[in-house]
């Protein structure tokens, strides 16, 4: 039962907490961030379950679900589909305050910075979002007892 409940509690809570934490990287909660939050924090949860979801599995599978995996991975997964729609398309120009971000259809050297920090701004929630994650299911992980022979490798119950 355990092994059922903690995960699921994992995908409900940890993606949108991760999601809110862009809120408060853009300077808190204001009238014009409600909407954004709530439109995020859907879009957070439609990801994990498309994406988090099967690599969790994956993960699980192969015995490798620790810290460094779920936060790297919950990086990876934030990123993906905001890199994917950043692709210019049939933009000729684009301007982000002062700065020109597309110009005759190509990322201008500013904007591909932009883009960059922009991008890696969803990684560090992405990333978050697995730590989270990791608090919700690091007891399904134990590590072996002092008379097994490989210690360090982790066992799943």
């Amino acid at each position: 039962m355990k092994k059922i409940v903690l995960p699921a509690l994992g995908f409900l809570l940890a993606p949108p907490l991760g999601a809110l934490s862009w809120v408060f990287m853009q300077g808190g909660a204001s009238e014009n961030t409600y909407g954004v939050a709530a439109w995020a924090v859907t879009v957070s949860l439609a990801i994990s379950v498309v994406l988090g979801l099967p690599i969790y599995l994956f993960l699980s599978r192969k015995r490798i679900v620790n810290l460094l995996s779920l936060s790297v991975g919950g990086a990876i997964i934030s990123m993906l589909p905001w890199a994917l729609l950043s692709y210019p398309g049939i933009t000729t120009k684009s301007i982000v305050g002062q700065t020109i971000v597309i110009e005759n259809g190509s990322y201008t050297t500013e904007g591909i910075v932009f883009q960059i920090q922009f991008i890696a701004q969803f990684g560090l929630c992405g990333a978050i979002s697995g730590f989270i994650f990791w608090l919700i299911v690091k007891s399904l992980i134990t590590t072996g007892s002092s008379t097994t022979r490989n210690k360090t490798r982790a066992s799943y119950p």
